[in-house]
């Protein structure tokens, strides 16, 4: 009975009615805010405190972490070519890669499309077999730290593991490159690398190429970004793989699509999409751009996209001022391909994409753009600290490593031209330089790498400059320190390896040191190597065979005709 009657007769109502009334259960809140998930009430997820709270006068005890948004449900602000996204996976001839062309468009699972927000655990994508779980391992642990070793970004980090975590074909590039990693660093263990370089990461690579191109049928910020990602890592496994032609074909395939993004966003009547699917879209973008620009350093025939634009919105002036590492080392990346470029029209080096910049620009103008760097850069270091205190920003190894690039170029540019070998010589204590600078980036990259026995990152670090100080450093002692930091260990960087650029080193040492000093003597100083007998020019290639490494050098000595080849065994 749910009520009783007064002495008048009235009725009155049962107070412990509600103990025999069934509650009406409710699941408890996994997303809201602490407050909502102790009352078992839905929580409207606002921020920063619900309106649930709010409006009832209860405190808001805020979130364990920040609410997840399932889905972009906002059509995007541009249109991109698709067939632009098709072209960057897919406009190549690489033998892993088999892929119809009639491949039917399917529509992925919308869990699959990008979050405001680390949905957290229940939404990541599972793993499958042992194999695929240890090379996420590594790829979360090991490789996403190392691809952007010497510009760290703990924002980049979290999107390439949320990627990889959230999306199928950003997961499954990302595992055949870790596989692709744990054979390299388990080099020595012969029947673990012939599990791994079996069909792992073909299978893998596929997969994932097979992902991009199924994609959803209409162009969206979404599908752009990830397929600029797949490219990103793509590039990064076939520079891994030995697979050069490939990897640059990548490179430009992702650049061509990040120009189409920018042209459309360029004609948007909407140019200001704040939206975080473009945000994620703009930085993949800026870290192909930056691999575009430093392809430069090892490629003589390659021009970087829109290089004269960026030189002109990237223009020192005595009154500028950098606003940060990042952006020193952005205006700093201009200059490198400026004066490699230089260097190889200097050298009578066919450029098959003409540069405006080669015929107007000369030695003399880009040197005060290097000076002048140099002296925005020292300032900028100076406001933010005094160098003689023991700062963060000055034991920041990107301060090191941009003192190490800047010091090489302007050697470079200084000797610009051919014939000039000798030159050369007046330069030790830059040198010298170079090498204590070097080794402080070393040391860094140890106490980050800790006891691994190999990395890769697609950044062009000190590899190149290491190898370019010992081909034109004939100082003794100067060449034997760089192969001592060579040879530390396995450093890879975009197509350069510390070992084979050690080992090429080593063998123009041989070449220019033969006999110089009498027999059974060693060379004292720069001095005793003549002209005729340094080699001017040399070129190598790394060939990655299924037993051995081998290195074929191409060199030219001063004042002789005629190219010598040789092939050298790692």
């Amino acid at each position: 009975m749910g009520a009783t009657n007064n002495q008048d007769g009235t009725a009155r109502a049962d107070p412990h009615a509600w103990r025999r009334k069934p509650r009406k259960w409710a699941p408890k809140s996994r997303l809201g805010c602490k407050t909502c998930k102790i009352r078992r009430v839905k929580c409207d997820l606002a921020q920063p405190s619900c309106k649930k709270c709010t409006s009832t006068g209860r405190t808001c005890d805020g979130y364990n972490e920040p609410p997840p948004v399932s889905r972009l449900d906002a059509e995007p602000a541009h249109q991109y070519d698709n067939e632009g996204c098709r072209a960057a996976v897919c406009d190549s001839d690489h033998p892993w890669t088999m892929i119809q062309g009639s491949t039917a468009q399917q529509r992925q699972p919308e869990g699959h499309g990008l979050s405001l927000y680390n949905p957290g655990p229940f939404m990541t994508l599972p793993v499958t077999g042992s194999v695929q779980g240890e090379a996420m391992s590594f790829f979360k642990h090991i490789s996403v730290k190392h691809l952007d070793e010497y510009r760290p970004s703990d924002s980049w980090r979290n999107t390439l593991m949320y990627f990889s975590e959230t999306v199928p074909a950003v997961q499954h590039a990302a595992t055949a490159l870790a596989l692709i990693q744990l054979h390299g660093s388990d080099r020595d263990a012969l029947g673990r690398a012939k599990e791994l370089a079996d069909k792992s990461p073909l299978y893998h690579y596929n997969r994932a190429i097979q992902l991009v191109l199924n994609q959803e049928a209409g162009n969206s910020t979404e599908t752009t970004a990830v397929t600029l990602l797949v490219c990103y890592l793509f590039n990064c496994f076939d520079q891994l793989a030995g697979n050069y032609d490939q990897a640059m074909k990548h490179l430009r395939g992702g650049v061509e699509l990040s120009r189409t993004v920018e042209r459309a966003a360029a004609n948007s009547n909407n140019a200001s999409d704040n939206s975080e699917a473009y945000t994620l879209l703009l930085q993949v973008t800026r870290q192909i751009r930056r691999l575009d620009m430093q392809a430069v350093a090892f490629l003589v025939d390659w021009t970087p996209v829109d290089i004269q634009e960026t030189v002109n919105s990237l223009h020192l002036s005595a009154g500028c001022a950098f606003q940060s590492l990042e952006d020193a080392a952005d205006h700093l990346q201009i200059l490198i391909a400026r004066v490699m470029r230089l260097r190889y029209a200097h050298h009578g080096i066919f450029l098959e994409c003409s540069d405006p910049s080669l015929t107007s620009v000369h030695v003399t103008v880009v040197l005060g753009q290097l000076d002048l760097w140099s002296g925005l850069f020292e300032s900028m270091l100076l406001q933010q600290g005094d160098p003689r205190e023991n700062v963060p920003q000055h034991s920041n190894p990107l301060v090191s490593l941009l003192r190490l690039q800047y010091t090489l170029v302007w050697i470079l540019l200084r000797c610009c031209g051919p014939q000039r070998e000798m030159d050369y010589d007046a330069f030790l204590p830059q040198f010298q330089r170079c090498v204590a600078l070097a080794g402080d980036v070393t040391a860094a990259h140890e106490r980050d790498s800790g006891p691994l026995r190999s990395t890769y990152t697609p950044d062009v670090g000190i590899v190149p400059v290491l190898f370019m100080v010992g081909a034109k450093c004939r100082h003794p002692t100067v060449r034997r320190e760089v192969l001592g930091i060579l040879r530390r260990r396995t450093i890879r960087e975009a197509v350069w390896d510390s070992m084979s650029a050690a080992r090429v080193v080593e063998r123009l040492i041989e070449i220019e040191e033969s006999g110089q000093a009498g027999e059974g003597r060693t060379v004292q100083s720069m001095a005793q190597i003549p002209f005729a007998q340094r080699v001017e020019d040399v070129t190598w290639t790394a060939v990655h065979g299924p037993s051995a490494t081998r290195v074929d050098i191409c060199y030219v000595f001063c004042a002789r005709d005629g190219e010598h080849v040789e092939s050298l065994v790692l």
